[in-house]
Parts: structure tokens; sequence; C-alpha cells
């Protein structure tokens, strides 16, 4: 652009084409012999709009002092590290036959022109080549010209590339070139990559020498071997990282706000889903072992999951309970008839486990959603303990948390008084007197799962349609809310035929408290398409019945399309 300046050229928007193929030494005179083209062309058309010339197009643009240049890509996914591949690939046979000479270090250097391309994608471009076919070179150098400071950098030394090898031996300086390396195997599970680490951690009695990413990278591994059935190899991962300083409750010195850190997310009650860090990581290694089942190993992992989930660290407690849910399912099932999963005391420490978590978690929120996870599958507990816990669980009903504690509710105030026959006697009544008030005024979530749960079990018969009616009119008793009514009416829909009397009753308090809620300044009312079918299978109940839908139908005319029935 300056080149064209200097020759006077102004008026003019030019588009270049995207990209050039001119070596570097020839750029200085390639400029000049386009610019002196474009000039030429553009005198010798002085007044047209659009002026072409080897490839270039510059548009007249009246009234502009300058001459500006621009060029459109091709478009398509941007590959640094494929770019770097593909230009090595290119460039590699022709630099290895140049460098056929004896006794001296060969050293190519490479001269980056893609600004997306950095010393990264290089590296791991790097790591896909098979080196063993160029033989004549020692090491590469990756200039960075456009780097704030330029540098140049080391990317290939063929010491790093034979340890890689199937022979190859662990260096005795673990270098910032072998790490990086090191650390794209891992990525790409190579063979060697895993090995390495082991014998360097066994030679230096330490993991840390290994970046955090990468020890996180293990877990991953740790989950192939595991399918792998090679045990003693998992076994060694979750001992080396069961300890780790990752994650940490400081901020990192590149976030001294602490925006970042997980632990200050889940103790400010931020919902915090991301996995990341060795130990977070792990937890998840440490359910695969559990699910897989490794029955031998589960007081072991039960012991790394009790220091995370009692440790300082919000985030890394939130983590632990998945594989602790996993852990919670088994406590009192059998692998095979006569043989538990484990034994009365590891199942008596995990329910333990989960009721301190409970207690030490009351201010988070958060680590809270996550234990009622692992809490709705632990049955067993009196009913002064259940209460407690559906209590406490309650506070945070329009969470996640919402179909546990639901569920919870119901099992306790309809099921748990027939389980447990060795246990002390379960009074069901204050759980069930809980549920009713909850049904009637609580969250529309707990209502509409509760709801939801309630339909399961129905159509799966779990319970008796007797048995949930007072639960059924607790719902229509309260306020109008669309889960929660999709439910109902799917019940009521199922039941109609056999329980007229019942359904056509819940039927008219539902209504009616749905049209308080319109008359108390609600702008509508949603009712799915199983209400039609309830009043239709009502209709063909009977004349009484049919008189009851249609006194129904006449109390909703005034509401019009504040009524809205799906179909």
């Amino acid at each position: 652009m300056g080149e064209l300046r200097n020759r006077g050229i102004q008026g003019y928007t030019i588009q270049t084409p995207y990209a050039f193929d001119v070596e570097r030494n020839d750029v200085e005179e390639f400029i000049a012999q386009t610019a002196e083209k474009l000039e030429k062309t553009i005198k010798q058309n002085p007044h047209a709009d659009l002026v072409q010339e080897s490839g270039f197009e510059a548009k007249r643009i009246e009234d502009f002092p300058s001459v500006s240049l621009f060029a459109i890509g091709p478009g398509g996914p941007i590959n640094p590290t494929g770019d770097a591949l593909r230009f090595m690939e290119r460039k590699l046979p022709k630099k290895n036959q140049q460098l056929s000479i004896a006794d001296h270090e060969r050293i190519i250097l490479i001269i980056n022109w893609r600004p997306l391309v950095d010393s990264g994608n290089m590296i791991e471009a790097c790591t896909q080549i098979d080196f063993s076919q160029f033989q004549n070179i020692d090491k590469a150098y990756f200039d960075l010209p456009s780097a704030d400071p330029p540098r140049v950098q080391l990317v290939y030394d063929r010491e790093v590339y034979n340890a890689f090898r199937e022979d190859g031996a662990a260096p005795k300086q673990i270098t910032e070139l072998f790490i990086s390396w090191l650390a794209n195997h891992l990525n790409q599970k190579h063979a060697r990559a895993f090995p390495l680490v082991r014998e360097i951690t066994e030679r230096d009695h330490s993991l840390l020498w290994l970046p955090a990413l990468s020890r996180t990278e293990l877990t991953s591994i740790g989950e192939d071997l595991l399918k792998q059935g090679r045990f003693d190899e998992v076994h060694w991962i979750a001992d080396h990282l069961k300890d780790d300083p990752d994650p940490s409750v400081e901020n990192s010195p590149n976030d001294p706000d602490g925006r970042y850190n997980y632990h200050l997310q889940v103790e400010r009650g931020e919902d915090q889903r991301i996995l990341y860090s060795v130990r977070g990581r792990l937890c998840w290694l440490l359910m695969r072992i559990v699910a897989h089942p490794l029955v031998e190993d589960y007081e072991q992992v039960f012991e790394i999951v009790e220091e995370f989930a009692t440790g300082e660290n919000l985030y890394v407690r939130l983590q632990a309970t998945v594989p602790l849910m996993e852990l919670a399912k088994r406590r009192l099932l059998f692998v095979q008839p006569g043989t538990r999963f484990m034994s009365d005391r590891l199942a008596d420490r995990i329910k333990h486990l989960t009721l301190r978590m409970l207690e030490e978690n009351r201010k988070y929120p958060v680590v809270l959603e996550w234990v009622s996870h692992v809490l709705v599958s632990i049955q067993d507990l009196d009913h002064y303990t259940a209460l407690e816990v559906v209590e406490r669980l309650l506070l945070i009903d329009q969470s996640d948390a919402a179909p546990d504690i639901a569920w919870m509710a119901i099992y306790f105030s309809l099921f748990r008084p027939n389980d447990f026959k060795t246990l002390k006697r379960f009074d069901p009544l204050p759980m069930q007197k809980l549920l009713l008030d909850r049904l009637a005024s609580g969250s529309g979530r707990f209502r509409g799962f509760a709801m939801q749960h309630f339909e399961s079990s129905l159509s799966n018969n779990h319970m008796q349609f007797d048995a949930v009616i007072p639960y059924l009119e607790a719902v229509a008793s309260g306020k109008a809310d669309h889960k929660a009514n999709h439910h109902f009416f799917v019940i009521t829909a199922a039941q109609a035929a056999n329980h007229p009397r019942t359904v056509a009753r819940l039927v008219e308090t539902v209504v009616q408290a749905s049209l308080k809620t319109l008359d108390d300044g609600d702008r509508d009312v949603w009712y799915p398409n199983e209400f039609t079918k309830t009043l239709q299978a009502l209709e063909n109940a009977g004349p009484e019945y049919k008189e009851r839908v249609t006194a129904v139908r006449k109390q909703m005319e005034p509401y019009g399309q504040r009524i809205v029935l799906i179909t």
C-alpha cells in the first residue's frame, strides 16, 4: 500500500489475491512490479469504476484521499496444526536430502509467515511426523518474527523424538521441548507416553514435574486402561493423583480476582458444571472404577472420595459426589446371589459420609444439589433422619435437585414403611404431612416432578391409585402449574374410566383453583391434551358425569383465550 501511495495512486480500494507464493527475498521486487502494473492500468483507465490487473481488482471511490487494500479468504475450518503438518510433510524430504553431510549437527530453520500458526501448533505437527524417514535432520527451530518479542524456538530434537520410539529411554534431563512433546503424545494416546510418565515419576519420586493439564490427561488414559483390564496401571494413576495440589483454593497468578477460581464460584453459589483439574477429573475415573465394577477396589476408592468430600476445596467436594453416587447405589445390592457389592461397614461409612456432607455444606447450595443425587439412593434412614434430610433439601427444591427431593419425599411417605423390615419401625406420617403441604403450596419444580414420579409409579403398577388420591387432591388445590398439570391430567386420563367419581371431583377442584389464579391476575392457564381426554372419558362414564363435564366447560367459557388447551 505504501508503494502505491508513493506513486500517487488515490481514490481506490483494491481487492488482492488471498495468498501469494513469493520467496522471502523476492518480496520487495514483487511489490514494486505489482504496484507498477496497477499504476499503469489505472492511468490507462482513469474513469473506469473497476480496473483489473494480475488478479487485483481496483474499485474507484469518489473523494477518497488515499488507497486501501483488502482480501477475502476462502473460508472453511481453521486448523493451524494441520497447516503446519502439511507444510512440514511437503518440505522435509528435500531438506533431509540437502543435509546429507557427516560429522555435523544438522539443523533446519522454519520461517513462519502464517499468523495463526504458533510454536505450539508446530510442535504438535512435529509429534505426528515419522522422523525416522529423515535421519539427516537433528534439530528444527521455528522462527516467530511477528511474536512480541520475536524469537526462535526449538520444536524438534532427535533425542526427544527417540524417547518416544518403541525402544526409547526416558531423557535424563526433562527439557521444555520434551514436556511439550509428552503433552501432545498423552493427548494422542501414544503408546510410549504413559510408560515414560511412569518411568520418570518413579525415578524422581514425584509426578509434579508434569504440568497440571498433562496430569489431568492421565485420567483419560486411565479410563482406556480400565476398559483394557490393565488394572495395575489404573491403580498407579489413582494413587499418584489422589494427593495432587490441583485445583487450589487460591487464585492463580493470572487470575488475581478469582474470576475463574471454581472453589470461590461454588462458594458464591454459582452453578459449576465444567469438568477440569486433576482431582476433579480423577473423581470421574473413580466413578468408572466403581461402575466397572472393581469391587475389590471399593474400600480404596472410598478412602479417596472421603478425603475429597471433606476437604477445603468446594469444587472438589462437588465432584466427589460423582463416585459417591455409584457407591451409594450399590450399598445394599448383590453382585450375584449371596454376594454383596460391599461389606456392611463400608455401606455404613458411605451413608455417614453423605449425611456429613449434607451437614457440612448447608451454606453451599451448589454442593447440596449434588449431594441430593447421592442421598436419593440411601433409603435405609430412620424417620427422624429422613424428615431432616428432606426438609433441608427443600431449601433448594427449585434447582436440578428437585427430581431427587420429590422422589425422596414420595419414597419415605409411601414405600419406606414396607421396606427394611429388620430395622426399627418407620413412621411415615410426618413425611406424608410435609409432602401434602409441598404439593399444595411448594415450588413449581417440586410439584411438577412429584407428579411425574406419581405418573410413572402408577403406569408401572408400583402403587395403587387409591394411595395417590390424597396427593392428587393436594396438587389440585394449589396454584396451577404447567408441568404439574401435565402429569396430573395424564394420570386422570388413565384413571377416569375406572374411577370416574374421584377423577370428576379432582378435575372440578383443579379447574376451580386454576380459575382463581386467573381472577387473581395470572395471564393464562395451560391445559395439556390429556385434560381434554379426561373430560371425554368422564362424558363416556354416564349421564351424571356428562353433566358435570358440561358444568366445568361453562365455568371456563368466560375466560376465553386465557385458558389454553394444547392439542
